[in-house]
């Protein structure tokens, strides 16, 4: 009898441990290009989804670190910089990109919509050919992240970097946007299709280029605090 008593209060108290523990603060990277960083239709940095998710879990008392890694150049750029272990800076400290996705609770990637851009073009497939050496190169890219980050990982997919609307340009972007989710399935990464929400709305103020604007980047926010919400 004074078996089952005590297995019942160690119970009640290890229940009382994951009440209190049921909400833990995050550290949470974003990896990505110049959409990371909320670069608008003028290509000025400004107030992108990161600051949005970034303040709502700061709100919430949710948020233990966050750090941003920021790179310019193609995605097989991004798979060899983390494989030279390259720094973030943050608070003026360095860390080593490795160690921080080994302690990353959530890892948001937004990588390619930049490098799918300049090399859009009117033929669709020459489009579609570069798209699949772009597949290839994401793969790589997410093969190297597991590595190292064991944790949530989210990838957000892309929406047309054009106004131009039409019954191909529709047909490629669904081709992309499946593909790559049934890739993210591959990896156990969750996936976020944007395609119809910024295509709805009006978010791309400048036809010259594919940035979308502050409206676009909250769109994009509230769709991945929908998920946070849920996991």
């Amino acid at each position: 009898m004074k078996k089952i008593i005590f297995l019942i209060i160690l119970s009640l108290s290890l229940f009382g441990i994951y009440i209190l523990f049921d909400n833990p603060k995050i550290n949470y990277l974003s990896i990505g290009d110049s959409l990371i960083i909320g670069v608008n239709p003028y290509n000025i940095e400004g107030y992108g989804y990161n600051n949005y998710v970034k303040n709502y879990l700061e709100r919430n008392d949710k948020l233990l670190s966050f750090n941003n890694y920021y790179y310019n150049n193609s995605i097989m750029g991004l798979t060899l910089d983390i494989k030279d272990n390259r720094t973030i800076v943050a608070d003026n400290k360095e860390f080593f990109l490795k160690k921080v996705l080994r302690e990353s609770d959530l890892v948001v990637i937004s990588t390619g919509m930049d490098e799918l851009s300049y090399n859009y073009q009117d033929d669709m497939n020459s489009n579609y050919r570069y798209f699949d050496k772009m597949y290839s190169d994401i793969e790589d890219l997410i093969i190297e992240i597991k590595k190292y980050a064991i944790n949530d990982i989210i990838f957000i997919g892309y929406y047309n970097p054009t106004k131009v609307y039409n019954s191909d340009v529709d047909e490629y972007f669904y081709h992309i946007n499946e593909k790559l989710s049934s890739l993210m399935n591959k990896y156990n990464i969750k996936y976020i299709d944007i395609y119809e929400e910024i295509k709805s709305g009006n978010y791309q103020d400048n036809p010259k280029n594919h940035h979308i604007n502050t409206n676009g980047y909250l769109k994009i926010a509230n769709l991945l605090l929908k998920y946070l919400e849920k996991a």
